[in-house]
């Protein structure tokens, strides 16, 4: 009797939500750890209505009733948003994005429409698939809708429904573009936000808004118990005799000299410069998580089917000749491909190139470690570093000598250099993108010389510019070569970042002297030069430009301080903090026009147009009851009369004034923000906050300690000296105990 033969299922299996949680959980790792997220937050789902979105969607919509408090980066998980973005690129689109909402709004999932405004790029009459690269201006214009969503709807994380046939597909097409091993890496499991790089809020920022807020998003504030536990352990170790004698000489502390600058070879005569009010660091912004990219397209589709999940399919994802990615997906569909290019081989090719970058980045940061930051000047955006010398390694071996092992072991070390080095430049140019490790081959011969070429002998130190960034050496008889790290000065030919801030709208000032004047709020922050985040508060009638510190400006500016004292603080300050043209890359704000007599206490219209002047009838062209009615219009009626023409005749008098003058336009300085100087009497008009973008936090602490960390073998040569030393100790206390 012959027994069944067992029946193998090869089909797909449908996502469990464990499987889906657990997914969730390697991917959003804790953005700030420290936090206590407590409160339910939602999440955004970027949906195309294809099947690898919906099966997204409805995983989505079952983690809270899998595990209520199941955290996504740092927040439990609340109902999700559905993001469908209408590209206007086909027609009955708008009709699919409806389908789309009704679908996930059976799911539980809050549906939200978002249209494409194609009239910020290009003119309105104009056909957006006419466009030679439409996926790439479509690619960023969703991205930038989706960001300005989550910003508005304080969403942090938004998730984005790429599966791993989609990484086989964008290994395949890096593979055939050329790419090295860093780009063979395929689609990071989580990543920020791309295409929004100058929206506040949204790309690396908006944390220090946050903390002001009465209900942060993150909230870092410790507890009560935790409060007492610190209290307590404060008060334990308070010995009252040391406390006395700290404040007895803390009473006789000289903050003048103790804290003297010792770096007499960036800027001589600099010791007296005054302080200046350290920037805050900006942080926070979206997250793009993906966490199907471990899942296969057949179990999103048996996800779907096996829940009754509708999808939508786009006719144009199976046309080859659309795009590269329909053609490598057509390739891999209908043709047998050889073993090395079919997806497992590609996966794991992928795999072993992260493994590779991992490690990379590892050595890269353990060589950081060694690298002493002296200084870093966020407010003029200078770094002043010692590197850590190079030497290889004796390895033993019976080939380690050889001319070619050592000349892979220098290629090596070579890349680890230039990982470091771009790293550096993170943390000062002004660029979106870094530079390529291949492009920073001259640089690392001239910074570490021991890595230098066979062939060639090390170049000398001398000045260099990279990625926006001037390398400057300090040489000094007293201490090893130190870099100075700037921005490169603006190229002539190149146009310079500025930023444009309206003026006080003329129907809020029409008829008010100018000390009733009031401000509109905070501008939004806005993006400088790619490393400040500025926004400003003022009530001045021309409009403010935040620019470049110019030379012709300075004199003037230098001048126009109140006394003597002011303009040799200004001068130590720039020989301190900006040396030589440093200094004429610092941000700026200008007037448009001259201000000066506003800034003095006076009038800003001419003495003819003043509000002090008398009105009288032949002035208005009407009575004086009627000029009477005029001078307390409602906002919205004065810009309905400028609208339609129809003010008095003074009125319409200043308004032509201020036009005729704003076509004269002339930049006049009013302060330099990072160094907090100013115009006298500007502070009455103007106010300004300046941020940092974000910094790496390892970079960040290793600046703050004002030296390098040390690294574990030093560690354990200090341990070994110093029990040491104790066991010297007790050897002498015996010795002189017998005796």
């Amino acid at each position: 009797m012959s027994t069944i033969p067992p029946v193998l299922h090869c089909s797909a299996r449908a996502i469990t939500s464990h499987e889906f949680l657990e997914a969730l959980q390697a991917t959003c790792a804790p953005r700030f750890p420290q936090a206590r997220g407590r409160t339910h937050r939602p999440i955004a789902l970027a949906v195309s209505g294809g099947v690898d979105s919906m099966a997204l969607a409805y995983l989505c919509s079952k983690i809270k009733q899998t595990d209520h408090w199941f955290k996504v980066a740092d927040h439990p998980v609340s109902n999700p948003f559905g993001l469908i973005v209408d590209h206007y690129l086909r027609e009955g689109s708008a009709a699919e994005a409806e389908n789309v909402a009704k679908v996930l709004r059976q799911l539980g999932v809050r549906a939200k429409i978002l249209k494409i405004r194609w009239s910020d790029v290009i003119p309105e009459d104009a056909n957006p698939n006419d466009l030679p690269n439409v996926e790439t201006v479509a690619r960023y214009l969703r991205y930038r809708r989706l960001g300005t969503f989550c910003k508005t709807w304080r969403v942090a994380s938004l998730f984005t429904a790429h599966h791993e046939d989609d990484q086989y597909e964008t290994v395949m097409m890096r593979l055939l573009s050329g790419h090295g091993h860093r780009g063979l890496q395929g689609m990071r499991p989580a990543t920020d936000i791309p295409e929004c790089y100058d929206l506040h809020g949204v790309y690396q920022s908006g944390f220090i808004d946050d903390q002001r807020r009465d209900n942060p998003f993150w909230n870092l504030t410790p507890n009560d118990r935790q409060r007492k536990e610190l209290r307590r352990g404060l008060r334990h170790e308070v010995d009252p005799a040391v406390l006395a004698k700290e404040v007895e000489e803390g009473l006789k502390f000289d903050a003048a000299t103790a804290y003297a600058d010792d770096y007499d070879g960036i800027a001589k005569g600099s010791k007296r410069a005054p302080a200046l009010m350290p920037l805050e660091f900006e942080d926070g912004g979206v997250m793009v998580y993906r966490p199907l990219l471990q899942f296969g397209k057949d179990r999103l589709i048996a996800t779907c089917l096996e829940n009754g999940v509708p999808w939508f399919e786009d006719h144009t994802n199976t046309d080859q000749t659309l795009t590269m990615r329909n053609a490598v997906r057509y390739m891999h569909k209908n043709h047998k491909l050889p073993v090395a290019l079919q997806k497992p081989a590609i996966l794991q090719l992928a795999e072993r190139c992260r493994a590779r970058v991992a490690s990379a980045e590892a050595e890269a940061e353990r060589l950081l470690s060694r690298t002493v930051i002296h200084e870093f000047g966020a407010n003029a955006g200078t770094l002043v570093l010692t590197l850590p010398k190079l030497s290889f390694p004796s390895v033993p071996g019976r080939f380690s000598a050889s001319p070619t092992a050592r000349q892979r072991r220098a290629e090596h070390y070579r890349h680890i250099a230039a990982l470091l080095i771009r790293k550096l430049l993170s943390m000062v140019t002004p660029e979106r993108e870094l530079s390529q490790v291949a492009q920073l081959s001259h640089l690392v011969s001239m910074l570490f010389p021991s890595l230098a070429e066979v062939d060639a002998p090390p170049p000398e130190p001398k000045a260099y510019v990279i990625c926006g960034v001037h390398f400057i050496p300090l040489v000094a008889d007293d201490y090893p070569l130190r870099w100075l790290l700037t921005r490169a000065p603006h190229a002539s030919n190149v146009p310079r970042p500025s930023i444009t801030f309206r003026e006080l709208p003329f129907a809020k000032r029409l008829n008010k002297h100018p000390s009733a004047w009031k401000t509109q709020g905070w501008t939004e922050p806005q993006l400088f030069d790619g490393r400040y985040w500025i926004r400003i508060l003022h009530r001045l009638p021309c409009k403010l430009r935040v620019a470049a510190f110019e030379a012709e400006h300075h004199k003037p500016f230098r001048e126009g301080l109140a006394h003597d004292r002011a303009r040799k603080e200004l001068a130590s300050m720039l020989r301190r903090y900006a040396p030589g043209k440093t200094r004429y890359t610092l941000p700026a704000i200008y007037a448009t026009v001259d201000v000066s007599d506003l800034l003095a206490g006076g009038d800003w219209w001419p003495k003819d147009l003043s509000p002090s002047q008398p009105h009288s009838a032949a002035a208005t062209g009407s009575g004086g009851a009627e000029s009477h009615s005029e001078e307390h219009l409602d906002e919205k009626e004065v810009v309905a009369q400028i609208r339609t023409g129809g003010l008095n005749r003074l009125f319409a008098a200043r308004l032509e004034w201020e036009r005729e003058l704003r076509e004269e336009e002339k930049l006049h300085l009013l302060a330099l923000p990072t160094l907090g100087v100013a115009l006298p009497g500007v502070e009455d008009w103007l106010r300004w906050e300046v941020r940092y973008r974000k910094v790496d936090e390892e970079l960040l602490r290793l600046s703050r300690l004002g030296g390098r960390m040390i690294g574990r073998r030093e560690l354990r040569e200090r341990v070994r000296w110093l029990y040491w030393w104790m066991k010297l100790r007790r050897r002498k206390g015996r010795a002189s105990g017998r005796r």
